[in-house]
């Protein structure tokens, strides 16, 4: 019985293995032979070319409005807030969570900057509730969220939303009261 199990342990083992030009034995055949080529892959009809394209100038995905004042912080600064005044419980919750998620890790959860990252940050963030914060204009505080500011990244691509970034300067509005 040993003897059979070890030669039929062989023919499994030898059929999966291929020899010379052939390909492996596949269990899921459409693991290997995808009929798609993704960007990254290369492409025979393409030669040499990168794969990976960039698209062309100009163009926006679907569904994306470009910010206009991306390079203009003065423009920027100057914006209206079209949720100014409004402190209904649904855009303060909408800006509750989403500075929850993005903002109180430097900012902390009161906008005083004391958060666990702080301590091991060579510039401390900006601490919301100071009064110079108090006197910038919310279209200052949706440009820095949006397109970032000094060492603070752009955060546009985590927040798409442009209602849930005005919504985070209403918040931060009322964490300053």
């Amino acid at each position: 019985m040993k003897k059979l199990f070890a030669a039929f342990s062989v023919f499994v083992i030898a059929g999966c293995n291929a020899k010379g030009n052939n390909t492996n034995i596949e269990v899921i055949q459409n693991m290997m032979d995808q009929v798609t080529i993704k960007s990254q892959d290369w492409d025979p009809k393409e030669g040499d070319k990168v794969q990976m394209r960039t698209p062309p100038p100009g163009t926006v995905p679907r569904g994306f409005t470009p910010y206009k004042y991306a390079t203009d912080p003065a423009a920027a600064w100057r914006q209206q807030n079209p949720l100014a005044g409004n402190s209904s419980e649904e855009v303060l919750d909408l800006g509750r969570k989403q500075y929850g998620i993005y903002c109180a890790v430097c900012h902390g959860d009161k906008g005083d900057s004391i958060a666990p990252v702080v301590e091991k940050m060579l510039v401390k963030p900006r601490n919301l509730i100071m009064a110079d914060a108090k006197a910038y204009s919310d279209g200052r505080i949706y440009h820095a969220i949006t397109a970032g500011i000094g060492l603070m990244g752009a955060y546009a691509g985590q927040i798409p939303d442009e209602k849930a970034r005005w919504a985070i300067v209403n918040y931060v509005r009322t964490l300053q009261r």
